[in-house]
């Protein structure tokens, strides 16, 4: 099948880095994959020669560099004019609308509220089956009071949501969508990399303790809160070494490295293209986030993947990974009466990690067994049969 997959940007973030592991995953199995970036400025270069092989196409604005600079410029005056009209939307709709037909496009896959609006009336127009992947942003919508957005969903033949979360919300708030299905993300875990090689890199002894936290830069993810509570674990544990291995990349980021640069038992990597060789090392992962339509974020599921405990907020999707139906695969701390995590409560479940060697076990026990649903094979296996059923919704419609 010939498919479009279409994202925001090709950077961090849960929802690209899905897109493109999907993408690659997608292309391993067969099927002719096209990947358009809806920010043509937006790119990690070394990010996508890492998760997308050459055979994956690229395209965005970025092909018609005069077209994008026009279409820029005009939205400028516009606005400055107090004009409505979306220039660069419409130019970027009649190069996605070329794209389609150029690359005998039979299906599209849309990862972000923004390519939602983009594509959806391009590909109703052309007949084409338009799947939308939610990966969170709706439900943020929702708690927002918004629900202006509905128009692009309506317009797909199927919805797949990252998480229960997501779907229940979508179906308790709007009427008249298309049929939902949850497919979990799949990732993608180096296995060649090792706790010793990570350890010896960092200069982490063999016998420290090591939590960790790998996500994006924004502070809404807990940072402040994991050093808070790490920085509690000595009076709580005496002389057992311990570290804090934080993996990130941002100017929020810079500053807390900055404030916290006197604690040499707190290291920060720096954005690094090779989380999961720090992830290697971790004993635990942590996710203390206040994002309050945290969708189904990736870390929990790489901390998993990778056999490791997980200690997370109980927000959004989140515990839907950490209790499984095989047993738990972390501890949840509930967010405080202004919904923030409360250190004093992360810092009582990473104790409990380090001194109770059994539930340590258990739980990391569970995160292995559990792992096999949230593969890229079992994803991209998903994937594939709701693409199917939105391509036989389509024939059949025009059969009528």
């Amino acid at each position: 099948m010939n498919i479009l997959i279409s994202t925001w940007s090709l950077q961090v973030g849960g929802g690209e880095i899905l897109a493109m592991n999907l993408a690659a995953s997608l292309d391993q199995l067969g099927h002719r994959v096209t990947v358009f970036n809806q920010r043509a400025e937006l790119v990690d270069e070394a990010l996508v020669k890492r998760l997308l092989p050459p055979s994956v196409r690229v395209v965005s604005m970025a092909d018609c560099p005069r077209q994008n600079y026009w279409a820029y410029k005009l939205n400028a005056l516009g606005q400055h004019l107090g004009l409505r009209y979306p220039f660069h939307k419409r130019a970027q709709q009649a190069y996605f609308r070329k794209c389609l037909k150029l690359y005998q496009i039979e299906l599209v896959n849309s990862h972000a509220t923004f390519s939602d609006e983009m594509c959806a009336p391009v590909a109703a127009a052309m007949g084409i089956p338009l799947v939308i992947t939610e990966h969170g942003d709706y439900s943020q919508f929702l708690l927002e009071g918004r629900q202006d957005f509905v128009g692009p969903l309506r317009q797909a033949q199927r919805i797949i949501t990252v998480s229960e979360y997501c779907r229940r919300n979508l179906h308790a708030a709007i009427e008249g969508l298309p049929p939902m299905q949850t497919v979990y993300n799949g990732v993608v875990v180096n296995k060649s990399y090792t706790a010793m090689a990570m350890r010896g890199q960092l200069g982490i002894p063999a016998e420290a303790f090591v939590f960790g936290m790998v996500a994006r830069g924004v502070e809404k993810k807990g940072w402040r809160y994991a050093i808070e509570a790490f920085r509690q674990l000595p009076q709580l544990l005496g002389n057992r070494p311990l570290r804090l291995v934080l993996v990130g990349g941002s100017e929020f980021l810079q500053q807390l490295r900055a404030e916290f640069a006197h604690e040499s038992n707190i290291i920060f990597t720096g954005q690094v293209p090779n989380p999961d060789f720090y992830l290697a090392g971790f004993d635990v992962g942590l996710l203390p986030t206040y994002f309050q339509a945290e969708a189904l974020p990736l870390a929990v599921i790489e901390y998993m993947v990778a056999g490791k405990p997980t200690i997370a907020s109980r927000v959004g999707g989140v515990p839907e990974l950490l209790q499984p139906a095989v047993g738990p695969t972390g501890q949840l701390i509930d967010l405080d009466a202004e919904r923030r995590p409360v250190p004093a409560e992360l810092a009582a479940a990473m104790r409990r990690y380090v001194i109770d060697n059994d539930l340590y076990t258990t739980h990391a026990g569970h995160a292995e067994q559990a792992r096999g649903q949230f593969t890229m094979a079992t994803c991209a296996a998903q994937y594939e049969k709701v693409y199917a059923q939105a391509a036989a919704q389509v024939v059949m419609a025009r059969g009528q």
